[in-house]
């Protein structure tokens, strides 16, 4: 089974670079992030043209997350439990692999960027943090097989961006960033890129300020994290760049896992 995430900064903006990479990639399930549209204003018709069925958690202007998958899906939340936020940055469904006797949990996440630092933004950025931890931990807890994709904004290590300096006081950096990432990672789950995929520029991210992209000057903040029986039957880890260098293309590029089935 193929798995991507991809932030493609704006569905309908970008509707014709999905339907190309979902042709040429094949995958079974798209995590997709940064709609920027409304439940009703998301391209269904196109998806559905190639033979794969949408679910959508969508939001007026920005925001929004969505499934896109061969088989049939049933949502199971559209909110982290027990929290309330206004925003569309959450969808959980479950999946089946012969490999693994329970059903997995697969979650797809638009985490807050939280920039500037010294607002509520980052406050509400830390916020959904601890609350996503918390109801995660209660899944590993029951042993549930969990996946986790989507963009993070999180910046783990100094190595997973270009230059470490300018970012010292940006959110996705921020020390409580990583320190509540790392909670996350210490419920047992593996950092799939990190593990998996050679080099010390493995970026998902280029802004479009000051030709970024042409520098390779990029980020690592598009994640998949896995549980320890899920990380066993892991086949692949692939960046796909070629997107990011598409006319018109989203700051972020399609991450892939491929697992055992």
């Amino acid at each position: 089974m193929k798995i991507t995430t991809w932030n493609v900064n704006s569905v309908n903006a970008r509707i014709e670079h999905l339907v190309k990479f979902i042709k040429e990639d094949k995958s079974d399930i798209y995590l997709i992030q940064e709609l920027k549209c409304t439940n009703e204003n998301f391209p269904h018709d196109e998806i559905k043209n190639i033979n794969y069925k949408s679910y959508v958690n969508g939001q007026k202007a920005w925001n929004g997350v969505a499934l896109i998958a061969k088989k049939e899906l049933k949502i199971l939340n559209n909110k982290i439990p027990n929290y309330k936020d206004e925003n569309a940055r959450f969808i959980e469904t479950e999946i089946e692999l012969s490999k693994i006797k329970s059903k997995i949990k697969l979650i797809n996440i638009y985490l807050p960027n939280g920039n500037p630092i010294d607002t509520e933004k980052f406050d509400y950025k830390l916020d959904w943090m601890k609350n996503f931890n918390q109801y995660i931990k209660t899944l590993i807890e029951n042993d549930t097989p969990v996946i986790i994709g989507g963009d993070f904004n999180v910046i783990p290590n100094d190595e997973d961006v270009y230059s470490p300096e300018n970012f010292k006081n940006d959110a996705c950096a921020h020390p409580y960033t990583r320190e509540n990432f790392r909670k996350l990672l210490n419920l047992k789950f593996t950092d799939t890129v990190k593990y998996f995929v050679d080099g010390n520029s493995n970026w998902t991210f280029w802004g479009y300020r000051g030709g970024n992209w042409q520098k390779g000057n990029g980020l690592r903040i598009d994640h998949f994290l896995t549980t320890p029986e899920l990380t066993d039957i892991i086949k692949t880890v692939k960046i796909n760049r070629e997107p990011r260098s598409w006319e018109k293309a989203s700051d972020h590029t399609p991450v892939t896992i491929e697992l055992e089935d």
